[in-house]
C-alpha cells in the first residue's frame, strides 16, 4: 500500500495581469479570470504529483483582493502578511499570484515582514494572461506548486518562481515586460531553475534559508512567527540625480512634505555631484537618513571609486547602498521607519545584511 505525504497549499489571489487586469487591444482578447479558474489549473498537476512523488496536495483558494499590481499599496503587503499569520498554522505553502509591475517590492516587503518564517511563501504571475493565446500563467502557477512541495532540498522563505527562474524575496528585479522570463536576482545568480527538472543551487537555497533563523528560531507555530507587517513608504522620497539638479529640493521636500528620508539614484558608483553637498549636510544636521545608489543598470554604490562619493564617505553623509536593488531599499527603509528606528540606527541596518538583500563583500580594499 502506498504511503502519501500530504501538503496543504493555500493560494492567495491578489489580481494583477495573470489574472487579466490588462488594458484592451485590438489584437487580444480582454478576459478576466476568477480564483476558481487557478483551481482547476491545479487538479491536473495536483493528480500527476501524487503518482509520481507519492505528494497527495489539498490546495485551497483565498481571494484577498483583485488589482493591477500597478495600484498595490503598503496597506496591501500587510494584509498579505496577516493573510499568511492567520493561516500559517492550516498550510504547509502559500503560493501567491501576483501582478508583475510591482511584484520585486511586495516580495521584499514579504522577506522583512516574516522574519522567521518556516514555510514556502512563492510569488508568481504571467506575462500573458490566464485564457489569451501564449499564456505563461498555467506553466507559472504548476511550476510554483512543484516548488512549494519539493522535498529534495530545503525550500522555505520568500522567494518567486516565474518563468525559468526561482529567485531569493530580496532580490527579485523586472528587467522585461516582453519575455517569459522577465526576472532576475538583482546582482546575484539565482536559487534554482525550473523546466522540465529543477536544478537547485544549494549553497545559493542554503545561504537563503540560513536568513530565516538569523534572528530568532524559525516559528514552527504562529504564535512565535516574527511579524513586522509595516511601512512607512509615505515618509520617502526617491530621486534621481540629473546634472544641474537643485540642492533646494531636499530641504523643501523636508520642510514642506514631511519627508523623513531619502533613496537616492546618484552618479558612477555612487558619486553625486559636489553642489549637492550641502543638501547632504542639511539631511545629516536633521538627522534624516540618505541611502545613495547609482544609476548604472548593473553598478555598485560603495563611496570607494571617485572623489565626490569618497567625501560622503569621510564625513558620514549618506548610506552606501552597495548592490542593494532599488526596490529591497526603499522597501527596507519603509520598514524601519515604520519601527520608529532612530537614524543612527537606521544607518547601520541599511547596510546590514538581513535578508540577504546587501553583499558587502564588493566593498574595495
Amino acid at each position: 500500500m502506498t504511503t502519501y505525504t500530504k501538503k496543504r497549499i493555500l493560494v492567495i489571489f491578489t489580481g494583477g495581469t495573470v489574472a487579466g487586469n490588462v488594458a484592451k487591444s485590438k489584437v487580444s482578447q480582454n478576459i478576466k479570470s476568477d480564483p476558481n479558474s487557478f483551481m482547476a489549473i491545479l487538479e491536473n498537476s495536483v493528480d500527476i504529483v501524487k503518482k509520481n512523488w507519492h505528494i497527495e496536495i489539498s490546495p485551497s483558494i483565498s481571494e484577498l483582493f483583485n488589482v493591477d499590481s500597478s495600484n498595490i499599496q503598503p496597506e496591501n503587503w500587510t494584509i498579505l502578511v496577516e493573510e499568511i499569520q492567520n493561516k500559517y498554522d492550516d498550510y504547509d505553502a502559500f503560493i501567491i499570484l501576483h501582478g508583475t509591475n510591482t511584484m520585486g517590492y511586495t516580495a521584499a516587503a514579504l522577506t522583512f515582514a516574516l522574519g522567521n518564517i518556516n514555510k514556502p511563501v512563492i510569488l508568481t504571475g504571467a506575462q500573458v494572461p490566464l485564457g489569451y493565446l501564449g499564456t505563461d500563467s498555467v506553466t507559472n502557477l504548476v511550476n510554483s506548486l512543484r516548488m512549494a512541495v519539493w522535498g529534495y532540498h530545503e525550500i522555505k522563505g520568500v522567494m518567486a518562481v516565474f518563468g525559468s527562474k526561482i529567485i531569493t524575496g530580496a532580490r527579485v528585479k523586472k528587467g522585461t515586460d516582453f519575455d517569459y522570463d522577465p526576472f532576475k536576482a538583482f546582482q546575484t545568480g539565482a536559487l534554482g531553475d525550473i523546466g522540465r527538472f529543477m536544478r537547485i543551487n544549494e549553497s545559493a537555497m542554503k545561504k537563503h534559508v540560513s536568513y530565516l533563523s538569523k534572528y530568532k528560531a524559525l516559528a514552527i507555530q504562529s504564535r512565535v512567527l516574527d511579524v513586522k507587517n509595516n511601512f512607512d513608504t509615505k515618509s520617502i522620497a526617491s530621486l534621481t540625480e540629473f546634472p544641474g539638479m537643485s540642492v533646494d529640493i531636499f530641504r523643501s521636500l523636508v520642510e514642506n512634505n514631511n519627508i523623513k528620508a531619502f533613496v537616492f539614484r546618484s552618479f558612477g558608483a555612487g558619486d553625486p555631484s559636489s553642489h549637492l553637498f550641502p543638501a547632504f549636510k542639511y539631511l545629516k544636521k536633521k538627522k534624516i537618513p540618505i541611502i545613495v545608489t547609482t544609476q548604472a543598470p548593473s553598478g555598485i554604490s560603495n563611496f570607494q571609486v571617485n572623489e565626490t562619493g569618497q567625501y560622503l564617505r569621510e564625513h558620514d553623509l549618506a548610506i552606501p547602498a552597495y548592490d542593494m536593488s532599488i526596490e529591497a531599499m526603499t522597501v527596507k527603509m519603509a520598514w524601519l521607519l515604520a519601527q520608529k528606528t532612530k537614524y543612527e540606527d537606521i544607518k547601520q541596518k541599511m547596510i546590514e545584511d538581513m535578508h540577504g538583500e546587501i553583499t558587502l563583500e564588493n566593498e574595495l580594499i
